[in-house]
């Protein structure tokens, strides 16, 4: 009996339901699509046609250099590649060194040959070119067609070659505040001197020993140099059907794939760099204009972007669909800057009269409550613990109104300030009533400038300002200065010391803020937006560049 039980249970196991076959396992993403407002034209965006924000952010993925910016727009080594020391301070003498087995794209290795092209490119040591006002060659030769123009600070002896070390040295004329900004790694050598038509071996020669450039005794162009300018110029374009093969990159990614409005990036095997990325792919699209980025955004075809100055409802609608927004400063700052005519007392008292602190609040309050008046006329909060640093004693003033000071800077009499702004621009045209209104209750009638007056001010944007060197050259180069501002300005071009540039900066700003050359007010905002469950994306400080250390990012997981 008790066996046929045993057997009745086992014939009703063996009709039991079978277990479930498990899930196949999700497939983990291994890309990201990274969205770009802009087209690409260039992968040489060091050019003056290559110069667009498309083109800059190609070249932060493909361009590796032996440095980058950080999203604070401030100096990082690139230690994965070589080191870039300051051997001597006067004479300034700065090292150049290279690892032995670094290679582009292509398989070809990295070389000092290489750094002394780039040299050669941003140096602008063979021009004997002279210019008309506008800029336009009237006499001699312009090789290379840089977007940055030769910086007559930066002015080197030709650079020595230690080949034993992998080390390339080069001499100033006089100490150079940005010699940590001059990076040389450029185009390929070898990939130029294909395109120009030329060998290797001639055109370092020709950078070896040509003369260098005259503008007062202009000669007959170096054929070879020539030739390579004009590839560095023009060979890069990505015109239609260029094949992916030849955009041959430094950095960790290849261009597997190249379409009207996307470029396919691979992950190379033989990078041996510190930048090598957790993605296996990356996706570059690009989009006509904000508006589209933003809606492949909330289409969920894109995972990464920079977009810009959100406004309220923009940024409700994206957080609301569960994508992580960062906002914060950029270097772009709006100014009212006094012009050269306009009276000293009426520059102290519009100073005066404005209450910066309501102002910045009405503005920007809505997208960015932290958001404060802007301290200095060098920086502002996107360079981050430098602007903290700077403003500290750099003779900014309060941020509050002081009605009776202005008042008395113009004893109690009634002033006109006229003011040019870009009508179009929705920031300065939310700025300009309230100087009307604030300046009213000194005794000052702001009004808009005419097309055929001489403006008193300008409310002006002023770029980006990621080297102080660079802020303080542009920023004296219009309005009026205080009584030692250029003298404190050639101080600080020698300073090779990154605590004396900043020492000097806060000189400057002082000169400027105590000759009420003008009022610091606010700076733009910025948001870069990247989707759920994306990780490693940070904010950057640039308007419309790529969010750095892409090779933190990395995809959802499921």
């Amino acid at each position: 009996m008790i066996a046929l039980v045993v057997a009745a249970g086992l014939a009703l196991a063996g009709c039991s339901a079978a277990e479930p076959a498990p899930e196949p396992a999700k497939e983990q993403r291994t890309s990201l699509t990274v969205g770009i407002v802009g087209s690409p034209t260039s992968y040489n965006a060091a050019s003056a046609a290559g110069d667009t924000a498309a083109n800059r952010a190609v070249a932060a993925l493909l361009d590796e250099k032996l440095g980058s910016l950080d999203g604070n727009l401030q100096v990082v080594p690139n230690n994965g590649l070589g080191r870039i020391t300051r051997v001597e301070g006067d004479p300034l003498t700065v090292s150049y060194e290279l690892f032995s087995d670094r290679v582009w794209s292509d398989g070809t290795p990295v070389t000092l040959d290489d750094l002394l092209f780039g040299w050669a490119v941003t140096s602008h040591f063979f021009d004997d070119a002279t210019y008309d006002a506008n800029g336009q060659v009237v006499s001699g030769t312009r090789y290379f067609d840089t977007a940055e123009p030769a910086d007559p600070n930066a002015r080197t002896t030709r650079p020595r070659l230690d080949r034993a070390n992998d080390t390339l040295m080069l001499t100033y004329d006089q100490p150079f505040a940005d010699w940590n900004r001059q990076w040389l790694l450029d185009r390929p050598v070898h990939v130029v001197a294909q395109r120009a038509g030329v060998s290797v071996k001639d055109l370092l020669t020709a950078i070896l020993t040509a003369p260098e450039g005259d503008p007062q005794a202009p000669v007959t162009p170096n054929p070879v140099l020539a030739a390579a300018a004009q590839a560095w110029n023009t060979g890069f374009d990505l015109a239609p059907g260029t094949d992916p093969a030849g955009v041959v990159s430094s950095g960790p990614w290849t261009v597997s794939e190249i379409t009207a409005d996307t470029l396919q990036l691979a992950r190379r095997d033989s990078y041996r760099g510190d930048h090598f990325p957790g993605l296996e792919g990356l996706t570059v699209k690009f989009f006509p204009d904000r508006a589209a980025q933003l809606s492949a955004l909330e289409a969920g075809t894109v995972d990464v972007a920079n977009v810009g100055d959100l406004d309220v409802a923009e940024r409700k609608t994206l957080t609301d669909a569960g994508f992580t927004v960062q906002v914060g400063p950029t270097s772009e700052t709006l100014q009212l800057r006094f012009a050269a005519t306009t009276a000293s007392d009426l520059r102290q008292a519009t100073t005066l009269s404005l209450d910066r602190s309501s102002l910045v609040q009405d503005v920007l309050g809505a997208v960015r409550p932290d958001a404060q008046p802007l301290q200095s006329f060098l920086s502002s909060p996107a360079t981050g613990q430098l602007y903290n640093d700077l403003v500290s004693g750099n003779g900014a003033p309060g941020t509050g109104a002081d009605v009776n000071g202005a008042r008395s800077a113009l004893n109690d009499r009634a002033a006109v300030l006229r003011v040019a702004y870009d009508t179009t621009d929705p920031t300065a045209s939310l700025v300009f009533p309230r100087l009307v209104s604030m300046a009213a209750k000194a005794g000052i009638a702001v009004r808009a400038a005419t097309a055929t007056e001489v403006p008193d001010a300008t409310l002006s944007w002023v770029g980006e300002d990621e080297s102080l060197y660079r802020s303080a050259r542009d920023r004296i180069a219009e309005g009026i200065d205080g009584g030692d501002t250029q003298e404190l300005f050639d101080d600080l071009t020698t300073r090779t010391d990154p605590v004396d540039v900043l020492s000097e900066a806060k000189l400057i700003d002082r000169s400027l803020f105590a000759a009420y050359a003008g009022v610091p007010l606010l700076e733009r905002t910025g948001a870069v937006v990247s989707a759920a469950g994306v990780g490693g994306v940070t904010y950057t400080s640039e308007p419309n560049g790529l969010p750095p250390a892409f090779w933190t990012w990395s995809p959802p997981q499921s």
